[in-house]
């Protein structure tokens, strides 16, 4: 098997080597018909055309770094996505919440008095208490 895999990569590059000698050689011949498919570019221009014609599965079979380097980049994307704990947007929740942090802390002090105000209110006039009923619960 690896004997034959070298004799083809010989012949190839015989082949390539033959072809550049007869380029070189006769520049103004005329090219050469391709056996290409209509619809097949003969070679890729832009990035989908190379992505597309990118031999996928060769590469999966028998390049086990190519393997290695897809597995990677799955296993990178999940930490970024589910374990690091600073995103883009939790920069920009931080700041903002910097930038609001007087209002916020109005709102909280506001909630406390108004807590204790209704406290105080429902003390006095609580119009589902009973009569007779005593006070429960102090906190």
């Amino acid at each position: 098997m690896v004997i034959a895999k070298a004799l083809e990569a010989a012949k190839w590059t015989a082949e390539t080597v033959r072809g550049t000698v007869v380029a070189a050689a006769s520049p103004n011949a005329a090219i050469p018909a391709t056996d290409l498919h209509p619809r097949m570019p003969a070679r890729p221009w832009s990035a989908q055309e190379y992505l597309r014609m990118w031999s996928w599965r060769h590469n999966w079979k028998y390049l086990p770094v190519f393997r290695f380097y897809i597995y990677s980049g799955v296993i990178l994307y999940g930490v970024y996505k589910f374990v690091l704990p600073i995103k883009p947007r939790h920069m920009i929740q931080y700041t903002k919440g910097k930038e609001d942090h007087h209002h916020h802390e109005v709102e909280h002090w506001y909630g406390i008095r108004q807590k204790l105000a209704d406290k105080e209110y429902f003390k006095k006039y609580n119009p589902l208490k009973k009569a007779g009923e005593i006070e429960v619960g102090h906190h």
